[in-house]
C-alpha cells in the first residue's frame, strides 16, 4: 500500500507570513471571484507574525527573522502559496488527472518583489471511503477523511471534497510519496508532511 501525506506549513511561534493587502478579505468570499482569472488582484506583504500570550502580534520588521521568503509560504488566506520551485515539482509530477492550474501573484518584503503561485482545482475529485470516513452527522462535512487507494492512486497531489467550493483553493493539499520524496530532495522550505489514513 503506498503511503501519502498532507502537505502542511511547518510550525513556528515566530514566522513570516503573507498579509493579504485586503485587510478583511476573506478566502471564502475572493474564491468565486477568481473563476476564469488568473492572477490575484492585489499582492500580499511579508510580515512578522508572532504567538504571544495576548494572541497574535504582526510587525513590519523582518530582519531578526532566520528565513522569510519560503517555498510554502504562510499567509493570512490560508491558500497554498508557492514558490516558482515548488510550482516546478509538482507540475513536473502530476498524472494529468488532478485537473489544476495556476493563480499567479506577487509577493513583497520591502523593495524586493517575488513572484508566487497558487494552486487550483477545477473539480472535485472522488477520492473518500465514504464507509471509513467520519462526517458529521446529517451532513457531508467532513472531520476526518479517509481516503481509498483505488481511487487516490490515479493522483500525486489532491483535495477532500467540501461544500461552497473551498476545495477549488485550499490548504488541505495531499500529496503521493513520489512528490513528497521529490519536494525533499529539493530541499524546499516551509513545509511539514503529515501521513494520512488510505485504505
Amino acid at each position: 500500500m503506498s503511503n501519502y501525506y498532507l502537505l502542511g506549513w511547518k510550525h513556528r511561534s515566530e514566522l513570516a507570513s503573507a498579509i493579504y493587502d485586503l485587510e478583511n478579505q476573506l478566502a471564502q468570499e475572493l474564491i468565486p471571484q477568481l473563476e476564469g482569472k488568473y492572477t490575484l488582484p492585489h499582492h500580499f506583504q511579508l510580515k512578522m507574525v508572532k504567538e504571544t500570550e495576548g494572541g497574535l502580534v504582526t510587525d513590519n520588521i523582518l530582519t531578526t527573522m532566520h528565513e522569510t521568503w519560503m517555498d510554502y509560504q504562510p499567509n493570512s488566506l490560508s491558500f497554498p502559496l508557492m514558490s516558482e520551485r515548488l510550482k516546478s515539482v509538482i507540475e513536473s509530477h502530476l498524472t494529468g488527472n488532478e485537473n489544476v492550474d495556476w493563480i499567479s501573484c506577487k509577493v513583497k518584503m520591502g523593495n524586493e518583489e517575488r513572484p508566487y503561485f497558487i494552486l487550483r482545482f477545477n473539480k472535485i475529485l472522488d477520492v473518500l471511503n465514504t464507509q471509513k470516513t467520519t462526517f458529521v452527522p446529517g451532513t457531508d462535512q467532513i472531520i476526518k477523511p479517509v481516503f481509498a487507494e483505488s481511487k487516490v492512486s490515479a493522483y500525486n497531489i489532491f483535495t477532500k471534497p467540501s461544500s461552497h467550493g473551498l476545495w477549488k483553493i485550499t490548504p488541505n493539499l495531499y500529496v503521493s510519496e513520489v512528490l513528497k520524496k521529490a519536494i525533499k530532495k529539493q530541499d524546499l522550505t516551509g513545509i511539514d508532511f503529515e501521513r494520512t489514513m488510505v485504505i
